[in-house]
């Protein structure tokens, strides 16, 4: 059957369905069922809550795909997943490599196709058909709370070469590319799961930096474009951008040409929550030019026991509006004919994956993400040339962020980095291996902790990328001016993170930054600080105020 015949064929009711992109707690599967068979809801959001293994998610998305096989039209599913090195999902087995602004320092294109690779090949493998990603979002503010290590980095041409090259790693390997987030939430301080951010830059900037990313990865094929919920007072004042027609028909389909799928962020985040009502926001995003709506972040701060009523809802409220000509027919057949569009053209299927070996986590794809976290550390300052340590000299070794800020990392039901064992400790462990005199400090310690007099002292700062939440980061400046105070030139700043806290700290020595969190990026710090690996990255992004400018 063409698309255009099951259109035709389809209630007022299965086109709206397939217009929602929705979401699950990990143990109410009964609810996926119930949206999927009797409101054939088009897509998924899957989280790490859903699929912490590999295993655990082919037998979820052949289950997924199994209601949809069920249904009167049988239409597949859309699985997707922020699978984006700083997001994860399997994250307990998964090769998610650094993230992307540990690609961003390679400065090398094709560090990011095998990296997307990887993504693309290990996602596929379980039945998860699109990711959520690559971010286009150049980095631009250093305070940005939610962004950061997702982007590639600050420079347009940078991020458009690597985002290019991510999305064709994605799409020539059996996956479906999803750029995020249009037109860019690179210059926001406000984390858009909290509050609705508005950005001030002119039009000509803009299309100078922001918009490039984005074109860059529309013409290298990406078939999903994600919208931002953040008003850009250049071009729509009174809408974010998610409602607004002037950004996404005026701009993304008019100006930038792209003929792909639009879906929207999150519609439960706070920008939208807080600010518009959920039945009008959905109905005002389709007006706009958004395909497929997503309702993911329930598991950060929603009330799970209420979100399968808050979605049948939403679906009626669509369909009603359909009905009584607020959404025309056409807009409505527009839409679910770029949703089948996809589906058709993805080749996707509701039948089962086969029980084969699963290629997450394996030899060949660590040795890819731990190559990658290796020619992402950069060595930002060495005035005492420290580096490289000697592994047989007394080293000593500080975390600067107290045990309880770590509870945070798997409390966010399945959104976000979902990390078990912090990066320090993943660090600590390689140098452990390697050096003979190793004494380790922990931040409890720290206060009435003697620093040795010799040898080399590395302070060790860490961050995390978490939606709607900070990371707890407040002893670390003062740990690391206490050190210096007592160490001096012996003082050594590891950032496991980015890089933007140099500007803290003029005196210091020695910083080198490995742009990610991530376990393969820790270990990758022990070999460049021990002279085992060449620390040859380059930061992507600018520090105000030191030597570090892009």
């Amino acid at each position: 059957m063409t698309i255009q015949a099951t259109i035709v064929n389809m209630s007022v009711e299965e086109k709206v369905g397939q217009l929602f992109m929705l979401a699950f707690a990990g143990n109410q599967l009964d609810e996926a069922r119930i949206l999927m068979q009797e409101h054939l809801v088009g897509g998924a959001y899957i989280s790490d809550e859903n699929v912490p293994t590999a295993a655990a998610a082919r037998r979820l998305c052949n289950q997924l795909q199994g209601f949809a096989q069920a249904t009167r039209l049988g239409i597949p599913l859309l699985l997707g997943a922020d699978q984006e090195g700083t997001w994860s999902v399997m994250t307990a087995e998964s090769a998610m490599g650094p993230g992307n602004l540990a690609l961003g320092a390679t400065g090398d294109p094709e560090q990011a196709y095998a990296m997307y690779r990887v993504l693309a090949r290990e996602t596929s493998a379980v039945g998860l058909n699109v990711i959520l990603g690559p971010a286009a979002d150049c980095n631009s503010n250093p305070f940005n709370s939610i962004i950061g290590m997702r982007a590639f980095g600050e420079a347009p041409e940078l991020v458009a070469a690597m985002t290019a090259a991510a999305t064709r790693g994605l799409q020539d390997n059996g996956s479906v590319a999803a750029l995020k987030h249009f037109p860019g939430h690179g210059d926001t301080r406000l984390d858009s799961h909290r509050g609705l951010p508005t950005v001030n830059r002119s039009r000509e900037d803009l299309r100078r930096i922001d918009l490039r990313p984005f074109a860059a990865g529309i013409e290298a094929g990406a078939k999903i474009v994600m919208t931002s919920h953040i008003i850009f007072s250049a071009l729509d004042p009174a809408r974010p951008a998610t409602l607004s027609p002037t950004i996404l028909k005026g701009l993304l389909r008019g100006e930038l040409g792209f003929e792909g799928l639009v879906v929207s962020d999150s519609m439960n985040m706070h920008s939208m929550k807080r600010n518009y009502a959920a039945a009008d926001a959905a109905i005002q995003g389709i007006n706009a030019g958004v395909d497929l709506m997503m309702l993911a972040e329930e598991h950060y701060d929603h009330d799970a026991g209420q979100y399968l009523a808050n979605q049948r809802a939403l679906i009626r409220a669509v369909t009603g509006a359909v009905e009584d000509g607020r959404i025309s027919q056409a807009r409505l057949d527009e839409a679910v004919g770029r949703v089948l569009r996809l589906k058709t053209e993805a080749g996707w299927t509701t039948e089962p994956l086969p029980a084969t070996a699963l290629s997450v986590g394996g030899q060949e794809h660590r040795a890819i993400e731990l190559t990658v976290a290796r020619r992402a550390i950069s060595i930002l300052r060495d005035r005492q040339r420290l580096l490289p340590l000697d592994a047989g000299a007394p080293i000593t070794l500080v975390n600067t962020t107290e045990r309880s800020a770590y509870e945070v990392l798997t409390k966010t039901r399945g959104i976000g980095p979902n990390q078990a064992a912090p990066a320090f400790d993943v660090f600590a462990d390689a140098m452990r291996a390697e050096c003979q005199q190793l004494l380790v400090i922990a931040a409890e310690d720290f206060a009435a902790a003697v620093i040795p007099a010799a040898g080399a002292v590395i302070a060790v700062s860490e961050n995390y990328t978490l939606p709607g939440m900070d990371f707890d980061r407040s002893r670390q400046v003062e740990i690391v001016r206490a050190l210096y105070a007592r160490a001096g030139e012996r003082l050594l700043v590891l950032a496991l993170c980015e890089p933007y806290q140099l500007a803290e700290y003029p005196d210091v020595h020695g910083f080198v930054c490995a742009f990610s969190f991530r376990p393969c990026a820790a270990r990758a710090a022990a070999e460049a600080l021990l002279g085992q690996a060449e620390a040859s990255g380059k930061s992507p992004v600018s520090v105000p105020g030191t030597e570090v400018q892009v």
